[in-house]
């Protein structure tokens, strides 16, 4: 079987409980031969994905009144083939029972994923550094980021801005974007103040003020494209966000 999964798979023929469970089984085990720690945040991301849709459905009860702008082509199709068929009472309850039985198997397969992404999670260490020359402590929705290897000692430093409104499938919503910028030297040296500074030299003070400035110190070897730098992508997000909750409250 594919490795991949229609997020509306329970709604093709026949509604057959122990078919479906097989299905759905067959697909874990699959992502389970690929399953570590570089691949976990995006295996939960997939399941996620399917417990969304499953809940869904059980919630609107109709396809009709399902929410078709975020469904890819494939989904499109079981969408319409499924709004042509008229269900009988015995095949409702049985794609009931396919729902609350498909949950509880991701619900449980879920956990494994998180526990590993726990233990990758204690990798990364997010914090603000707040510059000794900075006269008040000044907030804002914009600075600089810097993701140190604490392996090798390489730095990737970044200008982030956030709070910038994007238009999803479930309605606007503030994201946090990233553009990469580049130092002299991009390797840890001294402190993280040097850092900033050199930072600053670079690119100058922004409106006359002193941007934030954070770090995010990743306890393994890693590269752009792994799984643990997406990991502590999110984590710099939502530690950003709660300061600003803070700050509000």
């Amino acid at each position: 079987m594919s490795k991949k999964l229609s997020s509306l798979w329970f709604l093709t023929e026949p509604f057959d409980t122990e078919q479906k469970e097989y299905i759905l089984l067959d697909f874990l085990k699959n992502k389970t031969r690929d399953l570590n720690q570089d691949t976990c945040l995006s295996t939960i991301k997939e399941i996620l994905s399917l417990i969304k849709a499953l809940k869904n459905f059980r919630d609107k009860k109709d396809i009709n009144s399902y929410n078709k702008r975020g469904l890819n082509r494939q989904d499109k199709k079981i969408a319409e083939e499924f709004s042509e068929i008229v269900i009988s009472e015995d095949d409702r309850e049985s794609l009931n029972r396919i729902i609350e039985k498909s949950l509880q198997i991701l619900y449980d397969y879920s956990e494994i994923c998180m526990e590993m992404l726990r233990e990758e999670e204690s990798k990364i260490k997010v914090f603000r550094i707040e510059p000794k020359f900075r006269e008040k402590e000044e907030k804002s929705d914009f600075g600089f980021l810097v993701m140190r290897n604490m392996i090798t000692d390489d730095l990737l430093n970044y200008f982030y801005k956030s709070k910038v409104k994007m238009k999803t499938v479930d309605g606007e919503k503030d994201i946090v974007i990233l553009k990469k910028i580049h130092i002299k030297n991009p390797v840890f040296s001294m402190s993280y103040e040097h850092i900033y500074h050199e930072i600053l030299e670079n690119f100058g003070v922004i409106n006359s003020g002193f941007p934030e400035f954070y770090v995010v110190e990743i306890y393994e070897n890693f590269e752009e494209d792994s799984e643990i730098f997406s990991i502590s992508k999110d984590k710099f997000f939502e530690f950003i966000v709660r300061e600003k909750n803070k700050k509000a409250s």
